[in-house]
Formats: structure tokens, C-alpha cells, sequence
């Protein structure tokens, strides 16, 4: 079963740069790891909560994979001053859908 990797983190104005250097370093390491399948990083634009300023989602074969590969590999951008992160690997429960999809447009 795949799981999604959740990871916020409150990255101080001056270690942006610094934060998105690592982060592509580590996806380097990351891409070419057994059970990876891919990574979405967001950056929050400033409407609603402003706790966290990105946050990544990335999806991976299995929770074992997920640890196999962070036993291998310590994130870099974990070790900047003043980061806070907090991963956690999650299950898919329920998803939902648009009802207004555009196949049914023009139906009535």
C-alpha cells in the first residue's frame, strides 16, 4: 500500500534560499531511493495560517520504504538553524471529488 509522507516546515525568512538548496539536494538522494515515487513541495501564499511556510507531500511505496530510505540518508535542510519540521507518514482513508466536473457540463 503506498503512504504519503507529510512534512511541515517553518523556515525563517533569511534561510529560504538555504532551506530550497538542501530540500533539492536531499530529493536528489530521495528520487533515486527504492519505493520512492514522487514529491510536491508547496509554498504557503500568504491566505489562511501561517504557521508553516512550505510543506511537502511525497508519496512512497510503503512506510518500511520511507524508513529504509531516511536510515540511509539524513535530510540537510533538518540541520538549519531556526527550521521547524514535522514529518509524518500517513494512509489514504477517504478521498472526494469535484461534483461539477467538466463531462457533465451542459448536461441540463
Amino acid at each position: 500500500m503506498t503512504v504519503k509522507l507529510i512534512n511541515v516546515f517553518a523556515v525563517p525568512r533569511g534561510a529560504v534560499d538555504e532551506f530550497l538548496k538542501r530540500w533539492n539536494e536531499t530529493m536528489q538522494v530521495y528520487a533515486r531511493s527504492e519505493g520512492f515515487i514522487d514529491t510536491h513541495l508547496h509554498r504557503n501564499t500568504g491566505v489562511g495560517n501561517q504557521t508553516f511556510n512550505f510543506i511537502n507531500i511525497a508519496h512512497w511505496a510503503s512506510n518500511e520504504a520511507f524508513v529504509q530510505a531516511h536510515r540511509d540518508y539524513v535530510p540537510g535542510e533538518e540541520s538549519i538553524a531556526g527550521i521547524s519540521f514535522h514529518p509524518a507518514v500517513f494512509e489514504e482513508i477517504i478521498m472526494t471529488k469535484n461534483l461539477l466536473d467538466a463531462s457533465s457540463a451542459g448536461d441540463e
